[in-house]
């Protein structure tokens, strides 16, 4: 039986912004585990590994919370695995956890990237929008796919100043963020689905899945941005140094 490894890289946005969805993104990414989980169950050819990074920004500003494990080897994430600090080192994030997945993968092997994030890159150091945006490009011809799921903004064009061609907007509110990793869900058991029909038909082709949130866009997601959000008390800041977005 021929077999595919598909790596699933979650970068997710832990700046202090965040603090307004926070409940909502905790337990939205447990159910994309549990997606990833279940896709390993209907198509066990399709051998699934999760990385998952959250990121702020400063010396320690990625905080490696699963690196390229098994999907059937982890567990859902808490509290203590997604704390909250500071600003958003986004170019830093992504140039640091692709480069790193780069050296455990084959040829063959299939890369599908979310980012999640409901700021802008303001606080990098090593890596620029340029740099960011030529390797993004490069990979999307070797096959991987990238998604960018952004909050209150126009994520087409920030999308693509990184050289991502699928995007989603969401609003930075309970409900919205709840029907983001929703539409997320579908679109991503999708992108499963594919992938198990060309392993079977034995299709090599490594061009990207353009096409990943068309099945599940909407208008809603052009939604104005509310202005008056408040910061959830019940979330403990771990750097009331760092100033959020």
């Amino acid at each position: 039986m021929n077999t595919q490894k598909i790596y699933n890289l979650i970068i997710l946005d832990a700046s202090g912004s965040m603090s307004s969805i926070y409940t909502q993104v905790l337990t939205g990414v447990n159910e994309t585990i549990a997606t990833i989980r279940m896709a390993q169950e209907q198509h066990p050819d399709l051998e699934q590994y999760l990385t998952l990074a959250s990121f702020s920004a400063g010396e320690n500003f990625i905080n490696r919370i699963y690196t390229a494990v098994p999907i059937a080897e982890e567990r859902d994430i808490t509290e203590k695995d997604y704390p909250l600090l500071g600003c958003t080192a986004l170019y830093d994030a992504m140039g640091t956890t692709i480069s790193e997945l780069q050296q455990k993968l084959s040829h063959d092997d299939r890369v599908l990237v979310t980012i999640i994030t409901d700021g802008y890159e303001n606080a990098s150091r090593t890596w620029s929008g340029k740099q960011i945006k030529s390797l993004v490009e490069e990979l999307r011809q070797m096959g991987w796919t990238f998604t960018y799921i952004g909050a209150d903004q126009d994520v087409e064009k920030v999308a693509g100043t990184i050289g991502v061609k699928n995007s989603l907007r969401f609003s930075a509110n309970e409900a919205s963020t709840r029907k983001m990793f929703a539409q997320e869900r579908v679109a991503r058991e999708r992108y499963y689905d594919k992938m198990e029909a060309k392993l079977c038909c034995c299709e090599a082709s490594l061009a990207e899945e353009e096409d990943f949130f068309d099945a599940v866009r909407d208008n809603d997601n052009t939604a104005e941005p509310e202005t008056d959000k408040q910061p959830d008390k019940k979330i403990i800041f771990f750097d009331r140094l760092s100033g959020s977005k």
